[in-house]
């Protein structure tokens, strides 16, 4: 019912990288209908135009997020791309190490998803205060992988809060 998948290609490809990542997630969407939820993950590498113009050339395939596009704390970035591609959800939060990183995109609502990841962000208690302070904005959290530690925190919050489980 739900897929992730990557996208190969940044801001350094140009125009024809841009295709190419359509391509990509056309190729995906065409083999799994529109009825499963797609995501897809640009691990950081691009910027802030190269990930507007992506959420536009991407539309019609209805992405259920575009997760990391941006380096974790170009907060700035990422409410700007809130901002000005709304029908698109963003996410972010595996790069980001501490409670205080997600205080900041909570309190700015930079993102539509966090996606903390326990290694990273000061373990199993961090992540329950972590998702502490998403619910009380009504933020879903994803964390990041199905490690164990992740997937203590996911089967410790309410569905609403932790909706997802990655695999």
């Amino acid at each position: 019912r739900r897929l992730k998948q990557r996208f190969g290609f940044g801001p350094h490809q140009g125009p024809e990288g841009m295709q190419r990542n359509v391509a990509l997630v056309r190729a995906v969407r065409d083999a799994v209908g529109m009825e499963v939820e797609l995501a897809a993950d640009a691990y950081m590498g691009w910027d802030v135009g190269y990930a507007m113009e992506m959420a536009k050339l991407l539309r019609e395939y209805r992405l259920s997020w575009i997760e990391e596009p941006l380096m974790p704390h170009d907060v700035d970035g990422y409410v700007e791309l809130k901002q000005r591609c709304p029908w698109q959800r963003w996410s972010c939060g595996e790069h980001s190490y501490t409670k205080w990183d997600f205080q900041e995109l909570i309190a700015r609502r930079a993102v539509d998803i966090l996606q903390p990841d326990a290694n990273r962000a000061g373990g199993i208690t961090e992540l329950r205060k972590i998702c502490a302070m998403a619910e009380a904005v009504g933020l879903p959290v994803i964390p990041h992988s199905n490690e164990p530690h992740n997937l203590a925190i996911t089967f410790s919050q309410p569905a609403h809060v932790c909706p997802v489980i990655e695999y």
